[in-house]
């Protein structure tokens, strides 16, 4: 994974996504969407328009989410297919993943 430490800091948080977006590249953010059911934060969709991707920005954003989980003491759930890669890949920064 290449350095996206810029990424994740113009990266937003509203409640129930996070979200990633370069006016120069796209008019569409880039975001992932969860939600929070007895303390499991689930990863439920990822998206990031063509534009941006393999500039590391969805990877980013599942990195964003899974620290704010393990601030949070909340376990990730991996609905979306591409975090349950991300993490296979790059581990749980953090993270307690829930069965």
């Amino acid at each position: 994974m290449s350095d996206t430490s810029a990424v994740e800091e113009a990266i937003t948080h509203e409640e129930n996504k996070f979200s990633f977006n370069d006016p120069k590249v796209s008019r569409n953010p880039a975001f992932l969407e969860y939600s929070i059911t007895d303390n499991v934060l689930d990863m439920l969709h990822t998206f990031c328009p063509p534009a941006m991707r393999g500039r590391g920005v969805a990877g980013a954003l599942v990195k964003v989410g899974l620290k704010h989980a393990a601030s949070r003491n909340l376990k990730v759930k991996l609905t979306c297919w591409y975090t349950a890669d991300f993490v296979k890949k790059y581990g749980t920064f953090g993270s307690k993943i829930a069965p």
